[in-house]
């Protein structure tokens, strides 16, 4: 090896050192163009042209290793933005985290997602990252305006590196006023897809010139790929979060209805109980403001009010008209536009009217359950109002008429018709006399308290007359008494007479009942009440029509009924003890009987009269009784027979 090859050598691992040490320290491109210059300048043209050679492998070498590492940097980008998106998050959150990962990738001055709406076909801006326009975000382009390709193409994407002075205009012409409104000359735009479906677009811009690599487009294309895959996740997580939300709307609404279905069944029952009890419709609208919070009305078919709470606004009545038809027509409350709620009221498809309901709170809904179930009361209580007015009515015909009764007995019950069943079962009869000229307002209080007591009422002049069931004529006729007293603040003066029973009794009851009446008045009793019982034959002598025939038979009609059935001689025995001055030995001596047979026939008498006869007060009505009997016996001018009161 000569000396100039040595040289030459050595020259050369030099220079391929050099070049491998500025290739490992990263050195830029002119370093390499240094190390050529000076080689020229030493006219060593072989070796320069070695180390033009060396150069130009040692940049491609450079740009690999670059390339590589912009291809690492964007696949941790793509990982890190892909972890992102996994977290859970709603769409718009979802949308605003790829555009700052878009535009930060693609290092552009925008991004922006352009989602397409499927009901009507637009294209929205949804998103943006580095937007300085307001018109940017929400821009909508219509859906004829888009480009369209041929059937069954995928977009592709497409990208330009100065729009504004393309010609012939690009598919982001569409966006034309937005571009021109941030200034961007640089786009590039690739689709977003999910499963064969189109989502819009994913935009990057620069306000300069500049064009896109292939690299670049394809890392924006797996970037749109994991967008698209990100959006569907989080509609789906949004429309899984709407399902759940109006499920447990919904399940609200469910246990919200079945909450008031259960109250309304109980205040179903308690109204119920409420009618039953005699309430009316005052008291069950009283009840309905206070539970329901606002004021009520019932109005009549013919748009009378028949009862109110609380002030209701007078609605218009064409437009109450067409509500109603509606309420009936749905079966639910319908509003007026002065926020009254109406709920018709009908009985087998028979309107009756409607209830009107203003609540306090104007801008809340009524609990319509409860609403409906005081509209069902109200009904019920119309209907049995409307069948107690001709009940009742028929009841005060038929107490009118059994009280001037004078046909044959046998016609009473015929009469009484389906009331005979009631006359049946013990009642008093009740005459009560009101100094006071409100005559409606008595009778309106003796319809309420008749219907109360299941009774009948009928007005004789300026007489109350009551038959009420019932055993106790003496409390009946102070209950009477003090209540109508309390109800008209008028004196108040009641007689009565029973128990009784059957129809036919109704006639001397009454009789009696006034005799009561009469014998009080005559005696300066006004204001106070008695039974015929009380009087005895005061009653008789006292009253206007001194009914003997009626004092003997209810003073001796047990004695007279067992004689008249037994052929007995109790009421001779009777007659013969009271002569004989209580002596059951005389008495039999006066009878011409033994003084035993007189011992039973006195035990006997107990048994029907009651221990008490022998009392001073009823032993004088029992020997008048017998006085007066003998003496209208003697007087009879019909041929003596079997003995009759």
């Amino acid at each position: 090896m000569t000396g100039e090859s040595a040289t030459l050598l050595s020259h050369t691992e030099e220079d391929v050192l050099r070049v491998l040490e500025l290739l490992a320290s990263e050195a830029p491109a002119r370093s390499y163009d240094e190390l050529v210059a000076r080689a020229r300048r030493s006219g060593d043209t072989p070796r320069a042209e070695r180390l033009e050679r060396a150069r130009s492998l040692a940049l491609e070498v450079s740009g690999l290793f670059e390339r590589r590492s912009r291809r690492e940097a964007d696949l941790a980008s793509l990982v890190d933005a892909a972890r992102d998106l996994t977290r859970p998050g709603g769409l718009d959150a979802t949308l605003r985290l790829i555009t700052r990962r878009a535009r930060l990738m693609m290092n552009t001055d925008l991004a922006c997602t352009v989602l397409l709406d499927e009901d009507t076909g637009d294209a929205v801006v949804s998103t943006a990252d580095g937007a300085v326009s307001a018109l940017t975000v929400g821009y909508r382009v219509r859906g004829a305006a888009l480009p369209a390709g041929a059937p069954g193409e995928q977009p592709a994407p497409f990208w330009t590196a100065d729009h504004l002075g393309d010609d012939p205009p690009t598919p982001a012409a569409a966006l034309d006023e937005v571009l021109q409104a941030e200034s961007l000359h640089a786009v590039l735009g690739v689709p977003l897809r999910a499963d064969d479906r189109h989502l819009g677009h994913l935009y990057v811009a620069a306000r300069g010139i500049r064009h896109f690599t292939p690299e670049e487009v394809a890392l924006m294309c797996s970037l749109a790929d994991l967008a698209a895959v990100a959006i569907g996740t989080a509609r789906h997580l949004e429309d899984v979060h709407t399902a759940n939300t109006e499920l447990e709307e919904s399940g609200a609404r469910v246990r919200a209805s079945l909450s008031d279905a259960l109250r309304a069944n109980t205040v179903q029952d308690e109204l119920v109980r409420l009618v039953l009890d005699g309430a009316g419709l005052d008291e069950l609208l009283a009840r309905a403001a206070t539970e329901l919070g606002g004021s009520l009305a019932v109005q009549g078919q013919g748009g009378e009010r028949l009862a109110e709470r609380g002030r209701t606004p007078r609605p218009d009545p064409g437009e109450l008209a067409r509500v109603r038809l509606d309420a009936a027509a749905t079966g639910i409350a319908c509003p007026l536009s002065n926020g009254t709620w109406v709920l018709p009221l009908s009985v087998r498809s028979e309107d009756v009217g409607c209830l009107l309901f203003h609540p306090e709170d104007a801008t809340a809904a009524p609990g319509e359950q409860i609403l409906l179930a005081y509209a069902r009361t109200v009904c019920l209580l119309l209907v049995m109002q409307r069948s107690t007015a001709v009940e009742g009515q028929v009841r005060d015909e038929l107490l009118a008429d059994l009280t001037t009764w004078d046909g044959p007995p046998d016609r009473v019950v015929e009469r009484a018709g389906r009331f005979a069943a009631e006359l049946h079962r013990p009642y008093v009869v009740v005459v009560a006399h009101a100094r006071t000229g409100a005559a409606e307002l008595v009778e309106s209080w003796a319809t309420a308290y008749a219907r109360r007591h299941r009774g009948m009422k009928t007005v004789q002049g300026d007489r109350l007359v009551l038959l009420l069931p019932g055993e106790d004529a003496v409390a009946r006729a102070r209950e009477v008494r003090a209540e109508l007293a309390g109800a008209t603040g008028a004196q108040v003066t009641a007689g009565s007479c029973g128990p009784t029973r059957g129809a036919d009794g109704v006639h001397p009851a009454y009789r009696e009942a006034v005799r009561c009446l009469e014998a009080l008045t005559a005696l300066g009793g006004a204001g106070r009440s008695a039974a015929a019982a009380e009087l005895g034959f005061l009653g008789m002598l006292l009253a206007e029509e001194n009914d003997v025939t009626g004092f003997v038979e209810r003073t001796l009609g047990p004695l007279l009924d067992h004689d008249a059935e037994r052929f007995g001689n109790l009421v001779e025995t009777l007659q013969g003890w009271f002569m004989a001055a209580g002596s059951p030995t005389r008495a039999a001596e006066l009878l011409y009987v033994h003084p035993n047979t007189v011992s039973r026939r006195l035990e006997r008498i107990t048994q029907l009269l009651g221990r008490d006869w022998q009392h001073p007060d009823r032993a004088l009505e029992l020997q008048l009784a017998l006085r007066l009997r003998r003496a209208r016996t003697s007087l009879d001018p019909e041929p003596a027979g079997p003995p009759s009161p």
